[in-house]
């Protein structure tokens, strides 16, 4: 039997992954599977929005446009690692809306974007962005340097994002905790 040439075979591969790639956002995954809640978390939930913390952390008053709030009792560096939820109406979708939210982070001054990477978290495709922030020095608490890591999800016309902050000189230690915040966050469909 005569081998199709490799350029052919090339050209048929391609032919058949172009329909599944050519939209400029993804939807959710139909095969995704929530992590398990990790030991020692809770499960937090507001209008649209739950997410999994640590149990020891405690619920503080919002601020700005923040629909929930916790941080971590113990201090690093007189900052106190916190999550919140923030959202805000958006008709797109998740990839979208995490997308705006790293320009948004770009055009500010105080903030340098780190890292981003793409992931799928409560099965849509969407960003994850860890930041580091410049300190404010002349606010009370403001005078560290922290760094953040963020997550956008949008459903039913509202865009949800999840932020985990934590002083940077306790980021690396921070870090797993803040990927498993971050990784629980789901929101309603």
């Amino acid at each position: 039997m005569p081998r199709a040439p490799v350029p052919t075979i090339l050209a048929l591969v391609l032919v058949a992954l172009a329909p599944s790639c050519s939209r400029k956002s993804h939807g959710r995954a139909t095969s995704y599977t929530p992590p398990p809640m990790p030991a020692g978390f809770v499960e937090q939930a507001g209008t649209g929005w739950r997410i999994a913390l640590p149990a020891t952390w405690k619920e503080v008053t919002q601020r700005g446009p923040a629909a929930f709030a916790v941080s971590d009792p113990q201090a690093v560096d007189d900052f106190h690692a916190y999550a919140n939820v923030v959202t805000e109406a958006f008709s797109g979708e998740s990839d979208s809306y995490a997308k705006a939210n790293e320009a948004g982070l770009g055009r500010e001054a105080r903030a340098t974007v780190e890292k981003v990477r793409q992931e799928v978290i409560d099965g849509d495709s969407t960003l994850i962005l860890e930041s580091r922030w410049a300190p404010v020095p002349d606010r009370p608490g403001g005078a560290v340097s922290y760094r953040t890591m963020q997550t956008a999800l949008a459903s039913h016309g509202t865009g949800y994002v999840a932020t985990c902050a934590v002083a940077s000189s306790a980021f690396d230690r921070y870090r797993s905790t803040c990927e498993s915040i971050l990784r629980s966050f789901a929101v309603e469909r």
